[in-house]
């Protein structure tokens, strides 16, 4: 009998079982590298929602500081302009007010020549002093409206200030910008280093990439920006210290025109104001220490007159009397004279209106003794007295008030007491004490320097 062979067996059990591990490995591998793909799709998108967070909060900043400049450079060139007009206005102002000066000083010559004349010229004159009033009173303005530009500058200065730190917030918020960028940048480097066989996650990071590499330009265009900010600045606070050099020198001008006063006379009246503000530095501030002030000054003046052989003091508010006497020449003794009168003066109580004209009058009754020199101490304008009539007492305001009792009484001094032709004129020199106001300085120096005299004023204490 023939043997048979036995075919052999092409799949066995063993075979099949390693075939279905095999297939299960791959489909266990292609899960997981499914799963890693997924994570690293979410980091990505991530990563790019808050570049494009990032980038638009940069755009509106940007948007901001560009605003911030264009309000800066408007408010400058405003400002400038302002001030080289009130500039133009002012000396303009001072041109005008020496010519009128000139023109008014040349007029009292004619009418000293002359006393024909004069009847003819006391209108023009009185003409003039209005206008003079008129412009010293649009100087005033000037001077307060130069005061409100300095303030605008000090406002701007503040504001420039204000825009610095928010230039230094945006710097500071640009500089966390850029580390977070950076850090993302990392991170995307990271995910693009684990990724390195998915074809879409290097195609996105790709262009994550290009789109840091923008808003890094972007950071260097604030940063580039923010520097040329803090020049612009640095140039307004030369502008501003230019301006304020300006301020000083303009007022530098104001009060050397009233500096110096010539101490002479050798028959002298002092007349005091005691009113009641003069015990204040303004309607609501006492000054404990002004009438001491003013006692005092009275006697150093009194001591610095080198040729004073007698002497009287008129003092007012509401009324006017003799400090000494009915109204006798007292003869001076030096010292003793001095403290006399300071200690005198020193035990009044200042209180009421101010009375100059009831004052003046009373002061002119010792012409006939030989009166040359009148040192007029006062802080204000005249408030009360003649020149008024009942009406106007009732109706007008104080301000138009005080106008008209001041120039009733230049007139008087300049066309009853005291006129230019007359023979023996006196001089009258004023101290001013701690005025306030620009009309205080204007009125005491416009009546010294009618009446041969000069004016000095005490600002402070």
């Amino acid at each position: 009998m023939r043997a048979r062979h036995k075919p052999p067996t092409l799949v066995s059990m063993w075979m099949l079982d390693v075939f279905c591990c095999a297939l299960g490995c791959v489909t266990l591998l292609w899960l997981l590298n499914t799963r890693e793909a997924g994570v690293q799709a979410s980091r990505a998108g991530s990563a790019l929602e808050l570049l494009n967070k990032t980038e638009s909060e940069l755009k509106s900043k940007q948007t901001e500081l560009l605003t911030t400049m264009a309000e800066f450079d408007r408010d400058r060139r405003r400002l400038n302009s302002e001030i080289e007009d009130l500039a133009g206005k002012l000396l303009a102002m001072t041109t005008e007010r020496d010519e009128t000066e000139k023109f008014l000083a040349k007029t009292k010559e004619d009418l000293a020549a002359t006393e024909g004349k004069r009847i003819a010229a006391a209108a023009r004159s009185q003409e003039l002093d209005d206008m003079l009033q008129r412009k010293q009173k649009e100087a005033k303005d000037l001077t307060v409206r130069l005061t409100a530009a300095t303030t605008n500058s000090d406002d701007l200065a503040k504001l420039l200030r204000q825009k610095e730190r928010e230039r230094e917030d945006v710097a500071l918020k640009a500089k966390k910008a850029e580390d977070q960028l950076n850090d993302v940048d990392a991170k995307l480097r990271a995910i693009a280093k684990e990724n390195q066989d998915a074809k879409s996650d290097l195609a996105a990071m790709k262009k994550t990439g290009d789109e840091l590499a923008q808003a890094k330009a972007t950071i260097r265009d604030i940063t580039k920006k923010a520097d040329e900010n803090a020049v612009q600045i640095i140039d307004l606070q030369g502008q501003k210290a230019k301006l304020a050099d300006k301020y000083d020198k303009l007022q530098r001008d104001s009060e050397a025109r009233f500096a110096g006063i010539a101490l002479t006379g050798r028959r002298v009246v002092f007349v005091v104001d005691m009113s009641g503000s003069m015990k204040l530095i303004d309607d609501k501030t006492a000054a404990p220490d002004k009438w001491s002030i003013v006692a005092e000054t009275i006697g150093r003046v009194m001591r610095s007159l080198p040729e004073l052989e007698q002497f009287q003091v008129v003092t007012f508010s509401r009324k006017a009397q003799y400090l000494f006497g009915e109204g006798e020449w007292l003869p001076y003794q030096g010292e003793a004279s001095v403290r006399r009168t300071v200690d005198t003066l020193k035990k009044i109580d200042p209180a009421g209106d101010t009375n100059i004209y009831e004052a003046m009058d009373l002061t002119f009754r010792l012409k006939s003794g030989g009166l040359d020199t009148i040192y007029l101490f006062s802080d204000g304008l005249p408030t009360s007295g003649q020149g008024l009539t009942s009406d106007e007492e009732k109706k007008l305001t104080d301000a138009a008030r005080t106008e008209k009792l001041a120039r009733h009484l230049r007139s008087t001094l300049t066309t009853v007491w005291n006129r230019p032709a007359d023979p023996g004129r006196v001089r009258i020199n004023a101290v001013g004490f701690f005025f306030e106001s620009p009309d205080v300085g204007a009125f005491l120096w416009a009546l010294s320097r009618e009446n041969d005299g000069s004016f000095v004023g005490m600002s402070r204490p």
